[in-house]
């Protein structure tokens, strides 16, 4: 957040609602806009008509551009090569060149991450390096741009290329993140209409970006590190799907999720039985194999699952003879029944 009239911009934790850091001497910030991978921070200074690029991971002020008219907002695009900037001074936006380094700057420990590397005099480079290791591979594309392959490492390092036969250029940084691992979802089935929220859980799940249901991308609600909250989307057809969650360290952990119709009740058997209850009943209708819960005249009944068309349940005691309602409940619905059953 920038403080315009003090100078500085403050980086706040969203969990906890506190100031982690202070950035200062900015004069006169107005916008900021962060970086899709969430480790640049571009910064409006109104004070002397430039845009600072800020390092979040170690707070530091890596690049200025000058040359803006009063600029004010500012927008990045979604794969970070190029920021759009609002001249308040002049009425226009200026879209600023790709910065030096690499994209993405970010991969898992286990390497195989493409990494674009933007620089100068990059055309004669014979070697590239992330840190001590040399890349698993790379290609000179021309003298501002190389194609790399991260090699496996576990900690965050620069990246080195070598320019001809001995100049060492520093052109850029790759932070390695843990490969993420999704354990299980919960629930594991619900109604094709979706809506409902479905939780994953795992490790390393903090950089999460989305969560396919099959070819269905979807953008989390809450995410913490091993717990994931989304809302689960509409299904052209009933069944499994496969889900699949997507970190910005590119890894992938796969389960199924299965969409489920609304269920139907045509029977009841038997459909008369004592007060005192403990009749068992075969109740005999449609997508049962996610029921959920039977009740019968408004009372819990112990149920079990013997196929998708077919459940037997035992009758609960009730206070008075009469007819009962039976109520069927899974994860794609409820099915009622008015009266199909008689207490005696």
């Amino acid at each position: 957040m920038t403080e315009y009239g003090a100078n500085r911009l403050d980086l706040i934790n969203t969990a906890t609602h506190t100031v982690v850091t202070t950035v200062t001497e900015l004069p006169i910030p107005f916008g900021v806009a962060v970086s899709p991978n969430g480790l640049v921070a571009y910064i409006t200074r109104d004070g002397d008509d430039s845009v600072s690029a800020l390092d979040i991971v170690h707070n530091e002020i890596t690049d200025t551009v000058p040359g803006f008219h009063a600029p004010s907002w500012l927008a990045v695009t979604p794969d970070g090569l190029e920021v759009y900037v609002v001249n308040n001074g002049n009425e226009t936006v200026r879209v600023l060149p790709t910065p030096s380094g690499a994209y993405p700057d970010v991969g898992p420990i286990s390497g195989g991450t493409p990494v674009n590397i933007i620089g100068e005099g990059l055309g004669n480079t014979t070697a590239v390096r992330f840190g001590c290791e040399p890349a698993a591979s790379f290609t000179v594309v021309n003298d501002h741009e190389i194609l790399a392959v991260s090699p496996r490492l576990i900690t965050d390092v620069k990246i080195d290329a070598t320019l001809g036969q001995n100049t060492l250029q520093t052109v850029g940084r790759f932070y390695y993140l843990p490969d993420s691992i999704l354990t299980r979802i919960s629930p594991t089935s619900g109604p094709r209409s979706g809506g409902n929220t479905l939780t994953v859980t795992g490790r390393g799940l903090i950089t999460l970006t989305s969560v396919h249901f099959d070819d269905v991308a979807v953008t989390p609600s809450s995410v913490l590190d091993d717990r994931v909250t989304v809302t689960v989307p509409p299904a052209e057809t009933l069944g499994p799907v496969p889900v699949t969650v997507v970190t910005r360290s590119n890894s992938y952990g796969r389960v199924t999720y299965t969409y489920v119709g609304s269920p139907g009740i045509t029977s009841v058997s038997p459909s008369t039985g004592s007060t005192a209850g403990g009749t068992p009943v075969l109740i005999v209708g449609s997508e049962r194999a996610f029921t959920q819960s039977v009740t019968i005249r408004g009372v819990a009944a112990a149920f079990g699952v013997i196929s998708n068309t077919r459940i037997t349940a035992v009758t609960p005691p009730a206070a008075a003879p009469g007819p009962a309602n039976v109520v069927v409940t899974t994860t794609g619905g409820t099915a009622t029944a008015p009266g199909p059953f008689v207490y005696t």
